[in-house]
């Protein structure tokens, strides 16, 4: 007979996502930001990489396509549990369908869903439509949804560098015939140089608009999607952790340019995480 873990004095969150050594990127953002909050972060790691894929050349890669279910399955066999599951950058069709299994066993709490495939509209070298519809299938399975261009994809929808606001809402209801219950999406680019973090709550669809500075870094969707998860398990509404997540990115942004940071390297993180405990404590 299965004996469950004992419950602890602390929230945890699975991370299915890419491992950089170097370069601030996908788990390399998001443990460092979850654990701050007082979340431990568990990683369920989906590929290993020497570095990020921007800026570096061509990095050592190791994909691990079949630790998620092997993973998954021991956990569960010990009665491990998870309060939030974070499903990021899978790669390739077995990691994907691993990820329907590990979220029917351990699926409960929030569950976000950051669709890793494209930028600027185009998929990435190694994704096409297949992969597009097979992402498909985690979106009921999961409570939150995040990306601009992904989501432009999955609904079909043209990727316009001038999107108004009643495509935002056509983009939001056509997420909800797919069974998307809530989403945030970032970096929604607008006219005169603005852009927007749309968000859909549920039934309620809605924007709040800002101008970017300073340069663009490799991670900074990774690091919104992270303080998003980790606020909303500190209890903030949807809208609140959205505003906490833009502030702290643009707050990091201004920091590593104000250091003259190698933008490869992704956000100066480290020296700012009190920072993001001030953000998140001061939206509660």
């Amino acid at each position: 007979m299965q004996t469950a873990v004992k419950k602890k004095p602390i929230q945890r969150a699975a991370i299915l996502h890419d491992l950089c050594t170097v370069g601030k990127a996908a788990m390399t953002n998001i443990l460092p930001v979850l654990s701050v909050l007082g979340v431990e972060a568990c990683p369920v790691p989906t590929m290993v990489l020497s570095t990020h894929t921007g800026g570096y050349g061509k990095p050592a890669i190791y994909p691990l396509s079949g630790f998620a279910g092997d993973c998954g399955k021991h956990l569960k066999s010990k009665g491990f549990s998870f309060d939030a599951v974070f499903v990021g950058y899978l790669g390739n069709e077995k990691n994907v369908r691993e990820a329907y299994t590990f979220l029917e066993d351990f699926s409960g709490g929030p569950v976000l869903f950051d669709p890793i495939m494209a930028d600027h509209g185009k998929f990435y070298s190694n994704f096409d439509e297949s992969y597009n519809e097979l992402l498909k299938g985690l979106i009921p399975r999961c409570t939150l949804m995040t990306n601009y261009t992904e989501s432009c994809l999955l609904t079909g929808e043209a990727y316009e560098e001038s999107c108004s606001k009643e495509k935002f809402l056509r983009i939001t209801e056509k997420l909800k015939n797919l069974n998307c219950k809530n989403a945030v999406l970032t970096s929604i680019p607008l006219e005169d140089g603005l852009s927007a973090v749309g968000i859909l709550d549920g039934d309620e669809a809605d924007w709040f608009t800002y101008e970017p500075t300073g340069r663009a870094y490799p991670g900074t969707g990774d690091l919104f999607s992270a303080v998003l998860l980790g606020a909303l398990l500190k209890g903030l509404s949807l809208r609140k952790a959205a505003e906490a997540a833009h502030r702290f990115v643009a707050h990091c942004i201004q920091k590593s340019d104000a250091a003259g940071y190698d933008t490869r390297e992704g956000v100066l993180l480290e020296p700012e995480l009190l920072e993001l405990v001030k953000i998140v404590s001061y939206k509660i």
